[in-house]
């Protein structure tokens, strides 16, 4: 089982080291000027940007990829070093400073003198954009607040930086060792399954639409989303998640549930006789996270935390998967 670990960590590294490979040398001064479009209007970024500050979830990540330092980015508050493990080299000198990721504090970025501001995986709005605009060219979302995928995140970094053709090869390389992953798992085809999120003191399931980037990344794998959660989704139209308490929660099935707990929460949820009752639960078709490795790997997708983390959350869905199909 060592061995297993010891060969799976070393795959790991190496396929973080090829994705750094590809993102050499920086892009040439005649990439730009560029304009990138997003859903709040068109940042231009005159020169290729030195002073890089990412905010929300995984800009580190790419601007990582494709071979650039972020001079700031927003503090990973699960981990104790503020960077979650997949970015090894955001604890070496010089460190990026790490922004409080509970509110968006201007001053605080103005302070860093950046030249290019990512904040695709960020529900920013227009006043905020504009004000951080004011800063420095700001790349959001094309999809909507908190929608952007790993893809969409990935591209749109590689617009601002120059490197489109680079992200484009990140990208591919990353679908195909997902495409590894799904075969590897073949059980998982079919599976009907509900992602959903429990915070303490609260006797209710928060449950992710497709419209998720995490939901959307399972479908793809071959997943299914149930009726029942079909059905609610179409009940609030353009939203990501909605809640649904432990007492209706029968109402819902699905082969396979998901959660992941807010730290503290998952005693409260599996002492709970409705919770412990409802169907994959009681099937043990149920697959808890609650580390930080597990609940960023598979809430935060991008190019690196996918072969960091996924290959782990997927051994356990093909576990309860397995479950489903010892079920008479």
């Amino acid at each position: 089982m060592y061995c297993v670990l010891a060969l799976l960590r070393c795959a790991v590294r190496a396929f973080l080291f090829a994705l750094v490979a590809f993102a050499h040398p920086a892009a040439s001064s005649d990439a730009f000027p560029v304009d990138v479009q997003h859903a709040l209007g068109t940042t231009r970024i005159e020169q290729s940007p030195r002073r890089i500050v990412t905010l929300g979830w995984n800009g580190d990540d790419i601007v990582l990829s494709l071979g650039r330092r972020p001079v700031g980015i927003a503090r990973y508050g699960l981990f104790e070093e503020g960077v979650p493990p997949w970015n090894p080299e955001l604890l070496q000198a010089p460190r990026p400073v790490l922004l409080d990721d509970s509110q968006l504090d201007f001053e605080a970025v103005a302070a860093l003198r950046p030249d290019l501001i990512l904040a695709v995986r960020t529900g920013i709005g227009m006043l905020q954009w504009k004000r951080l605009s004011s800063i420095a060219p700001t790349v959001v979302y094309r999809s909507g607040p908190w929608k952007a995928d790993w893809r969409e995140q990935t591209r749109l970094t590689g617009e601002a930086l120059g490197e489109r053709a680079k992200a484009q090869a990140l990208i591919g390389k990353t679908e195909t060792a997902l495409q590894r992953m799904a075969a590897e798992h073949p059980e998982l085809k079919g599976k009907t399954f509900i992602f959903g999120a429990i915070f303490r003191a609260d006797k209710s399931l928060g449950i992710y639409f497709d419209g998720d980037p995490r939901v959307a990344a399972l479908l793809e794998l071959g997943l299914v989303m149930p009726d029942s959660v079909k059905a609610l989704a179409r009940q609030n139209p353009g939203q990501r998640a909605t809640a649904i308490s432990f007492e209706a929660i029968d109402s819902l099935d699905a082969d396979i549930l998901i959660v992941w707990y807010q730290p503290g929460a998952r005693a409260e949820a599996e002492r709970d006789p409705l919770f412990r009752r409802f169907g994959p639960v009681a099937r043990g078709a149920y697959v808890a996270l609650d580390d930080p490795i597990a609940i960023w790997a598979t809430s935060a997708l991008s190019i690196r935390s996918i072969p960091y983390g996924l290959p782990d959350f997927l051994a356990h869905l093909a576990e309860a998967a397995r479950h489903v199909e010892k079920t008479p």
